[in-house]
Order: structure tokens, then C-alpha cells, then sequence
């Protein structure tokens, strides 16, 4: 009786594994049939696998990687390299029993570039046919992985893929393209012959309006996620890229523009299916009111940062107008409400039953919208995470006492994650208060803004309540998206 499993029921059990090499590295000496099923998962994106920390870099992860790459290159390759003087490089490079090259679906000009200068040359140092021999195998290296690889994401390189060997079988199951959109025109073109199936562009940066790009994009027979930087210095608006966006209006469900909104308000309002809005303006946006007079249906994530232009109430009414799909609100804006009232406007909002969906939002606070704040916490019985900004009392600290125990009295009862923002006097006696009031409701995950001073009294409540089990995380932060144990609930969402 055969009691091996399947390779199938051991591809899925290793896919579980995926993110822990070591994990996998240990299960492929296990025995051959191991090894076949595991190659592929960790060829997928090996490049991934490298320790980013410089406090632990592996000084032999690229002279392996290379090592396993170079032994794919074809015998006229090995030959071409060794006539221009790259003997060197091909030692120990035998043909391997795996076609590595065969499973790799990433691919960057980033990672070409470790792969031909992570390398040692039999060279004199100074030699003037480095830049030439460098050329060489980046040639070669791109010729390797359009032949053998299908790639699910690219990076678009600079130089004319086309030109190589099975450049239309590589990328006809691409989902992912990085570009810019000052690359040649008929490179897009060329594109959008081939791949139909992109679900994810990103254009970095986007400083004019190319109609090969365009012509990318509304060819496009699934688009769901767009993302575009463009420089505030560059501010253009770019009218066919903009059509070709609003071609796509049935299928994108994520878009996300930094610096400059480049396209007409218009265009963001046709996308009636969209989902997730993220909004990272450092320039002004053009025709501002028609831009909050836009609805979006279905719209459940919108994520405001560096806004330093566009009026709060712009905001507050493109919020009103959305349809109850809702369900975070992430802000980091440097134009906050400007008085009580706008606060209260807010507040009076979110307290609506149509944003009863609400599981992630940002709001401010002071004493004046007490009343209002009270309703909104009591109105949002789904709240898992709650962002509270300081109102700016032109530089003063404002007390927490009132907040801490509005917090305590009506915290909805899921409730987990807490983000204390701004400038606030918060003392060991209001922090113990409200540590203590917290015993009974879910583990809390607690970042308080870098400007509240800790002092060693705070320190050590901290401590006392963790090991209590009263709070999961602590940690001083500005910016949620980026603390490493919020990850996943920010990643949750960019699969929305």
C-alpha cells in the first residue's frame, strides 16, 4: 500500500508555509518527491526571502540565488558570456535538476540588478568594459526569465521586452504592473497587445498624460486596483487617462492617488463599484466642490493623509455622501476641523444609523461636543478600532480626563484597538483609571501620540497591565498604517 501524499495534498500543505523559508528550506532535504513540490512555492517569489534588516544580512543569499539562476542559462548563454571574458561567473553554475527560472512569477529592474552585480568578475579593477559585460547579462538575464518564467507582476524595465524570445507567453497572465508613465508609448502599446488580464497597475511616478498607458488600462478586461503618484511639481491633468479610468468604472473596486489628483473629479464619481478611496494629497484638488458632491455606493474604506489644502467640511460632506457601506475611516490630515462645530457636524454624522457599519474610524474631540461624542460611541456598537485627534488649541495640551472617562462609560463592547492622537496631558492617576475600567472588556491594543510624555510611573503601569492581559500592545506611534502589529488588519483591507 502507496502511503505517500499526493502532490497536490502536499502542494496545499506547504502553501501554508510560504512565508517561513526556513521552515520550508528544512522540509526540502526530506526526500525528492518533498523537494519537487516545494521548489515551485519557494521560486514563486524567492527574492521575498531576503533578511531586509541590515542588522542581519545574509551574505549568502545572492551568491546562491545566482548561483541556482545562472545554471538555467541555455549552453549558447554559458558560451556567449565565457567569449566576453565571464568565465568567472559560471563557475559552479552546472545545470541543476530544476528549472528555477520556470517558476519565478516577480520580477523588477531591482532584482535584475542584484543579479548581475552581486557577482565577482575575473576582471583588473578599473576595467572599461565593466559597463559593456554588466549590459551583457542583464540582456541575457532578461532573455532567461522572458523564455522560461510566467510572471504574474512586473516592474517594467526600461529596456524594450519585446525584443525578447517569448516575451508574449511570459506576460500574457500578468496581474500586476509597476510603470511610470514617461516610458516610450509604444512599449504600452505593446503591452496591451498582449496582457488583457491586469488586475493591479501602479503608475510611480505619474508626471504626463501617456496614451499608450491609457490604452493599457482600458484595455483591461478585469482592472480592480489603480494606484498613481503624481509629483505635486508636476501637476498635470492627464484627460486620456482619465477616460480610459472611467472605462473601467464597472470593475475597479480600489484606487489610490498621491500628491496630485491628476484626473477630473468627475472621473472618481463615475466609478460607482469602488470600495476602497485613498487619498494621499499634498496638492490642491481641482474643482473641489463637483470632488464632494460625489457619491459612492459601495464605497467601504476611505483613507485621508497629508491633505494640507482641501477644507474639512469637504471631506465631512463626501462622507454624508456615501450610502452606508462605510466601514473605515482612516484620517491623518494636516487640516483638521477648524471649530467645535465642525466637530459636532462630524460627530452628528457618524452617529447616523446609515454608518451603523463603521468598524475602523477617526474622529476628534473636546469638552464642547461631549454630548455628540456620547451619541456616536453608543450609535457604533461594531467598532473594533477608534482614532481620537485633539482638537488644536493653538498649542496647549488639551486634558484627557473628560475623554478617558467618556471612553470607560460607553466604549462599544468590541472594541480593541485605540489610537490617542495629538496633544494631550495625560497623567499615571487617569491612565490607571482607565486601565482599570478596561479589566472586563477585550484585550486592548493602546498607541498614544509621540508628543504625551511618559513618564517612569507611566512605564510601569503599562508593564503591571500587560501582564494582567488588559493590554494586548502598547506602543508610542503617528501613524497606524505603519505599526507592524496592525498589519494585518491594514492588509485585510487592501483585499477588499
Amino acid at each position: 500500500m502507496d502511503r505517500k501524499l499526493p502532490d497536490d495534498c502536499l502542494d496545499q500543505i506547504f502553501r501554508y508555509l510560504a512565508e517561513n523559508a526556513c521552515s520550508l528550506y528544512s522540509c526540502l532535504l526530506v526526500n525528492k518527491q518533498w523537494a519537487s513540490v516545494i521548489v515551485p512555492i519557494l521560486w514563486t517569489n524567492p527574492w521575498k526571502y531576503e533578511k531586509p534588516s541590515k542588522d542581519d544580512i545574509d551574505e549568502t543569499f545572492w551568491p546562491l540565488i545566482i548561483k541556482a539562476v545562472y545554471s538555467c542559462f541555455s549552453f549558447d548563454t554559458k558560451d556567449l558570456l565565457r567569449k566576453n571574458g565571464l568565465d568567472l561567473i559560471l563557475e559552479g553554475c552546472a545545470s541543476s535538476m530544476y528549472d528555477y527560472v520556470r517558476y519565478c512569477q516577480h520580477l523588477s529592474p531591482e532584482i535584475i540588478d542584484q543579479l548581475t552585480h552581486e557577482r565577482s568578475f575575473n576582471e583588473p579593477p578599473g576595467d572599461l568594459y565593466r559597463p559593456f559585460r554588466d549590459q551583457l547579462v542583464e540582456q541575457e538575464l532578461y532573455k532567461l526569465f522572458m523564455s522560461r518564467s510566467s510572471l504574474r507582476h512586473l516592474v517594467l524595465p526600461k529596456i524594450p521586452l519585446s525584443y525578447c524570445p517569448g516575451f508574449g507567453l511570459c506576460l500574457q497572465k500578468l496581474r500586476e504592473l509597476v510603470c511610470r508613465s514617461d516610458q516610450p508609448v509604444e512599449l504600452f502599446y505593446g503591452l496591451a497587445q498582449i496582457c488583457r488580464s491586469i488586475q493591479g497597475i501602479i503608475v510611480d511616478p505619474c508626471i504626463d498624460d501617456n496614451i499608450g498607458l491609457a490604452a493599457l488600462i482600458k484595455f483591461q478586461s478585469n482592472l480592480k486596483y489603480l494606484e498613481i503618484h503624481a509629483p505635486e511639481a508636476r501637476a498635470v491633468e492627464c484627460t486620456s487617462i482619465g477616460q480610459a479610468i472611467v472605462s473601467q468604472a464597472r470593475s475597479l473596486i480600489y484606487i489610490h492617488f498621491q500628491g496630485f489628483l491628476c484626473i477630473h473629479p468627475s472621473i472618481l464619481a463615475s466609478l460607482s463599484n469602488l470600495k476602497t478611496l485613498k487619498l494621499f494629497m499634498s496638492g490642491h484638488i481641482a474643482n473641489i466642490q463637483q470632488f464632494a458632491s460625489s457619491t459612492f455606493p459601495k464605497l467601504e474604506v476611505l483613507d485621508i493623509f497629508w491633505d494640507e489644502h482641501t477644507p474639512f467640511q469637504i471631506f465631512t460632506m463626501l462622507i454624508q455622501n456615501t450610502k452606508g457601506s462605510l466601514k473605515r475611516i482612516y484620517w491623518n490630515t494636516d487640516c483638521p476641523p477648524t471649530n467645535s462645530e465642525d466637530i459636532r457636524y462630524y460627530l452628528n454624522i457618524l452617529t447616523h444609523n446609515a454608518f451603523s457599519n463603521l468598524t475602523f474610524v477617526t474622529v476628534w474631540w473636546t469638552e464642547d461636543v461631549d454630548r455628540e461624542f456620547e451619541k456616536f460611541l453608543k450609535s457604533c456598537s461594531n467598532l473594533q478600532a477608534l482614532k481620537i485627534c485633539s482638537f488644536p488649541l493653538d498649542g496647549i495640551p488639551q486634558a484627557i480626563t473628560r475623554l478617558l472617562l467618556l471612553l470607560s462609560k460607553y466604549t462599544p463592547p468590541r472594541l480593541n484597538v485605540l489610537d490617542i492622537d495629538g496633544d494631550w496631558i495625560l497623567s499615571p492617576d487617569h491612565l490607571q483609571k482607565f486601565l482599570e475600567s478596561w479589566k472586563k472588556k477585550p484585550r486592548l491594543s493602546l498607541f498614544i501620540s509621540p508628543k504625551i510624555t511618559l513618564l517612569e510611573e507611566h512605564k510601569h503601569l503599562i508593564n503591571l497591565y500587560q501582564e494582567l492581559g488588559v493590554l494586548e500592545h502598547f506602543q508610542g506611534a503617528e501613524f497606524l498604517d505603519e505599526v507592524e502589529c496592525l498589519k494585518d488588519l491594514f492588509d485585510l483591507w487592501l483585499s477588499s
